[in-house]
């Protein structure tokens, strides 16, 4: 500390070297050599390169300071407006993002409609897939009952051909021959014939194995038809 004070002391006399060396001060001459004297080399070497190291920072920093200010106007004065116009960018995008609670809806809202789609064709494709069946199964019951009603409308056609066909049967006509026609009853709730002592109504039969049965009663005969339609006729 004593060493600055002298240096500094030093560069006020230098500085004024007219002016009358004060009684407690030292002439420079007798200055120097007491502070040559009393100053260690070392020490006069590190005060050297203290005050290089601490001249160059400074005009180290003078170059960048003198570099700073002579930047173009239009440059400088760009930047706090890119600044500003980012800070309004961001206010917007703050001001415009959606809230944590909208945020969550949409999530649910999102999150629902695969569930809602599924539910969808899930309860739609059991209803398609019974729409598909009950046609079809009404189809091939339709087919099934023309089919049958065909068969039927052949077997009939094929037996009204084969009685057309058939003659009179001789076991019949012998039969008819043989059996003995007592009687009639005449009535409008039934009328009935008396043969071989057995009474008969109309639609009955009276000889089963033969498929003969009573088709019309009158007063004086009586009518008979067998399992091929052909008639047959008996007198009082």
């Amino acid at each position: 500390m004593s060493l600055i004070n002298q240096a500094l002391r030093k560069a006020q006399r230098d500085r004024t070297p007219n002016r009358m060396s004060q009684p407690d001060e030292q002439s420079p001459a007798a200055y120097a050599s007491s502070a040559a004297s009393s100053m260690n080399p070392a020490l006069v070497i590190g005060l050297v390169i203290t005050v290089a190291i601490l001249i160059g920072l400074v005009v180290g920093l003078s170059a960048v300071l003198f570099k700073g200010d002579s930047a173009p106007p239009g440059q400088v004065a760009t930047a706090p407006a890119a600044a500003a116009q980012t800070a309004a960018t961001t206010a917007t995008d703050a001001t415009n993002a959606p809230s944590p609670a909208e945020t969550v809806s949409t999530i649910a809202r999102l999150s629902a409609f695969p569930a809602a789609t599924a539910a969808v064709e899930t309860t739609s494709a059991p209803s398609v897939v019974d729409e598909l069946r009950k046609a079809r199964e009404a189809s091939e019951a339709e087919a099934a009952a023309q089919a049958k009603a065909a068969a039927e409308r052949t077997q009939a056609a094929e037996q009204a051909a084969a009685r057309a066909a058939a003659k009179p049967s001789e076991d019949i006509i012998a039969w008819l021959s043989s059996a003995r026609l007592s009687g009639v009853r005449i009535s409008d709730t039934g009328s009935r014939a008396i043969i071989n002592g057995e009474t008969y109504a109309v639609g009955e039969f009276v000889n089963f194995q033969l498929g003969l049965k009573v088709m019309v009663v009158q007063e004086e005969r009586v009518l008979f038809v067998d399992k091929n339609g052909k008639k047959y006729m008996k007198r009082l």
